[in-house]
């Protein structure tokens, strides 16, 4: 029998609605927000697994952390991560690269430079051997200059 694959987040009371059906999705999709998941929690927020998540969300407020060193725990967590809770995929090779985006507010007469990071990731699924590839964007903070 194969497995299911749930959506998240898990919604109850659309089980209520659809006669006890649970949405799925395909596997794809599952390792792709089971990576999301290990990406935004940092480490030590899971009540039942202290490891589960990435260690860099520790250094969120350090000043004297470069982008390059930023990147590094990033990528090296991260790939721990997936070899520890996402086995569905192997050979993960995983990049991020920090960049600067700037906005400017004109009537409120400032600008915003935020951090953006892209993450990708590409592996190949155990189970059939196909290659896997995920990439998202991240602000990860906003600074105001007047």
């Amino acid at each position: 029998m194969e497995s299911q694959n749930y959506k998240i987040p898990f919604n109850p009371s659309s089980m209520m609605i659809s006669n006890g059906q649970i949405e799925t999705c395909d596997i794809a999709e599952s390792i792709a927000q089971n990576i999301m998941l290990l990406i935004i929690t940092k480490k030590g927020e899971n009540r039942y697994d202290e490891n589960y998540g990435n260690d860099v969300w520790n250094l969120e407020f350090d000043n004297g952390v470069t982008p390059a060193m930023w990147e590094n725990l990033f990528v090296t967590s991260l790939q721990r991560q997936i070899a520890e809770y996402e086995p569905r995929i192997v050979n993960a090779v995983v990049q991020a690269h920090i960049n600067y985006v700037e906005h400017s507010y004109e009537t409120r007469g400032f600008s915003e430079v935020k951090k953006k990071v892209k993450v990708g990731i590409n592996a190949k699924m155990e189970a059939t051997g196909e290659r896997f590839n995920f990439s998202t964007e991240l602000f990860l903070s906003p600074m105001s200059i007047d």
